[in-house]
């Protein structure tokens, strides 16, 4: 007995792993849906189409930018002192006033200068009565050419005198050079000031100044009354200004041009001493085709887009014009009518299915204006109300 159990133990053996291989092919199937070749053809499953959004490019103004920094500048900035000296009497105006040409600022001791004004007015009146007394004289005959030309003298002389005393005593009123603010004081009341002492400072602050270096080569269209953007530190939203000068030299040392920006309007939280960015046009191109900047790829040096066609995604390469903030211009490569992936492209590649989640619905064309878009709706609406029973 012991013999025959020897020999049909490579039997059972094979008929227990047979049965399991069997089981275990079986429990693949079902897992299938009890369909062996529910895989799809030789094993592979089908493919999956990838999610993407899609827009068409648009017509716009496509412009290369120099973008520098800067910092706002007065369109004057003035240093006062004093043209004579004397005790401050009166201060008239304070750091942060406006005031006009010609306004009184400071007023300084004047006693001094009252006294010589009226003892020269003294003298001219003296000479000048005898300048004419000699003059009536010299009709008549009766004086010699010397005598006259000594009286004429001291009534000239007289009357320069009277002037420069006046001038003296017009420099203890200190005056605003421009219409402008005041910005400094360096002087107190009752403090003896010598001549040519440091008084105030002014600046005028309408126009603000921006003068920016931007290099020779970079030049471009740049011309007078062209706006320029800024962005200031100390406001949110971007200030609009215009070429003022553009310097005919360029800056041997630099290599540079200065160009002069003037500011008309502006918050009056912006300050001379701002710290600006300049975004300037140096370049533009009219009717330039763009695309959203998401949207291209960059190899080696190389630039592409995935177009959608046929429900594929369509590796092709571009040439790229200028690039803006959000958008850029493409030269070559693509046309209007073609739809541009412009999120989930760098899941693609060149022939895999896609599937358009979102698109732009309407090309830039005359049908896409506020108007036109008004106009479809009112007509859509009219047609629903007459099929309404």
């Amino acid at each position: 007995m012991n013999k025959n159990i020897n020999k049909n133990t490579p039997r059972i053996i094979l008929s227990f792993v047979l049965s399991l291989f069997l089981f275990s092919c079986s429990d693949d199937a079902s897992k299938l849906g009890g369909k062996p070749g529910a895989a799809g053809p030789k094993g592979k499953r089908a493919a999956k189409a990838i999610p993407i959004e899609v827009a068409y490019p648009e017509i716009g103004l496509a412009a290369s930018y120099y973008v520098t920094t800067a910092t706002i500048e007065p369109s004057s900035d003035a240093k006062i002192n004093s043209r004579t000296s004397g005790v401050v009497q009166q201060i008239l105006h304070e750091e942060g006033d406006d005031v006009k040409s010609g306004d009184i600022l400071l007023i300084l001791d004047d006693d001094d200068q009252r006294l010589r004004l009226k003892q020269a007015e003294q003298k001219f009146e003296s000479a000048s009565r005898e300048f004419k007394r000699l003059s009536k004289m010299k009709k008549a005959g009766v004086v010699s050419p010397t005598e006259w030309e000594i009286a004429e003298n001291n009534f000239r002389t007289s009357e320069t005198d009277k002037k420069l005393a006046e001038l003296a005593l017009s420099y203890t009123r200190v005056a605003a050079p421009f219409n402008g603010r005041v910005v400094w004081r360096d002087v107190d009341l009752g403090a003896h000031v010598g001549q040519g002492e440091l008084l105030f400072r002014m600046m005028s602050i309408s126009p603000l100044l921006v003068r920016v270096h931007i290099p020779a080569n970079r030049l471009g269209g740049v011309a007078k009354g062209q706006s320029v953007e800024l962005k200031v530190d100390s406001i949110s939203t971007p200030l609009i200004a215009n070429v003022e000068l553009i310097s005919p030299i360029v800056d041997p040392t630099t290599g540079t041009i200065k160009i002069t920006l003037r500011i008309d309007q502006y918050p009056s939280s912006v300050r001379p001493g701002d710290f600006s960015e300049v975004h300037m046009v140096t370049d533009k191109h009219d009717n330039a085709l763009l695309i959203p900047s998401v949207a291209i790829i960059e190899e080696r040096g190389e630039h592409y887009v995935y177009l959608v066609e046929k429900n594929k995604a369509i590796r092709r390469a571009i040439k790229v014009g200028f690039t803006m903030t959000n958008t850029t211009e493409i030269v070559e490569g693509i046309s209007q009518s073609d739809k541009v992936v412009i999120k989930g492209q760098r899941n693609l590649n060149d022939e895999v299915l896609v599937e358009i989640l979102s698109e732009q619905k309407e090309k830039s064309d005359p049908s896409s204006t506020p108007s036109a878009a008004i106009k479809n709706k009112k007509e859509r609406s009219n047609k629903n109300k007459r099929a309404q029973p």
